[in-house]
C-alpha cells in the first residue's frame, strides 16, 4: 500500500534532498510539500499546500497522511532574533506537530540537534530540547528525533565561519571514535535517506537518532 508523506522545508539543505527522495520512491503514493511559495518542481506524486500569507501553518488542511517529515530549521544570525528563531524553529515545528495529532498521524520526523536539552543554558540547545520534550508529550505511534552534528551539503547562503569550521571537522572526524563519533560531520543526502527509510519504516514509540543510527537507518 503507497503511503502519502507531508514534507516541511524541502527548500532547505535536507529538505531539498528528501523530496527527490520521496518521489522516486515506489512505496510513496502521495507527497505534500508545505510551503510559503510555490516549488518549481511538477510531479504527479507531488501536491503543494501553499500558505497564503506568511503563516505556513495557515497552509494546513483538514487531511490525513502517513507521515510527516520536518525538516524546519534555521539559525539566530538568518532569524535575526531569538524570538524569530523560535518562530522557526519551535513554533512551527509545534504547530505542525498539532495538526498531525488531530488528524491522526501516527508518525513525526524530524530534524533535532546535537546537545538539545531543555535545561541547558545554551539558548540553541534549550530550543531544540524543549522541542524535542514537547513532541514526546504528543505521544506520537511513532517520533524520530534525529541528532546530527554539523551537516555538509551546497547551501544557498554563504556561511563563511561554517565552512571554515566544516573544513576543521572533516580533518577531525576519522580521530573521532566511542561516543565522540557522535560529533562527526554528517553529509546531508544520509541525513535524508535516513528521515525518508524513517517515515516508510516507522520504529514504535519515541526514538534518538545519532551519526551510527541515522548511518545504519540510511543504509550506508
Amino acid at each position: 500500500m503507497s503511503k502519502s508523506i507531508l514534507i516541511a522545508g524541502a527548500t532547505g539543505l535536507v529538505g531539498s534532498a528528501c523530496l527527490p527522495l520521496l518521489l522516486r520512491e515506489e512505496r510513496v503514493g502521495k507527497v505534500v510539500a508545505l510551503v510559503r511559495r510555490p516549488l518549481e518542481v511538477q510531479h504527479p506524486k507531488l501536491e503543494q499546500w501553499v500558505a497564503p500569507g506568511k503563516d505556513l501553518l495557515q497552509a494546513l488542511k483538514p487531511e490525513t497522511v502517513d507521515a510527516v517529515i520536518c525538516c524546519l530549521g534555521t539559525t539566530i544570525k538568518n532569524a535575526g532574533s531569538q524570538a524569530a528563531f523560535i518562530a522557526v524553529d519551535k513554533d512551527l515545528p509545534l504547530g505542525i506537530a498539532r495538526w498531525a495529532k488531530s488528524q491522526l498521524v501516527p508518525t513525526y520526523c524530524i530534524i533535532s540537534a546535537m546537545g538539545a536539552d531543555a535545561n541547558s543554558k545554551i539558548f540553541y540547545s534549550r530550543v531544540k530540547g524543549e522541542v524535542e520534550q514537547q513532541l514526546e508529550a504528543m505521544d506520537f505511534g511513532s517520533l524520530a528525533l534525529f541528532q546530527p552534528s554539523v551537516l555538509t551539503g551546497p547551501r544557498n547562503e554563504k556561511r563563511i565561519g561554517e565552512r571554515i569550521g566544516i573544513a576543521v571537522m572533516k580533518v577531525v572526524d576519522p580521530l573521532l571514535f566511542g561516543s565522540m563519533v557522535n560529533y562527526r560531520t554528517m553529509p546531508h543526502h544520509v541525513l535524508a535517506q535516513a528521515l525518508v527509510h524513517s517515515a516508510l519504516a516507522p520504529e514504535p514509540g519515541a526514538k534518538r537518532y545519532f551519526y551510527r543510527d541515522i548511518l545504519r537507518i540510511a543504509g550506508t
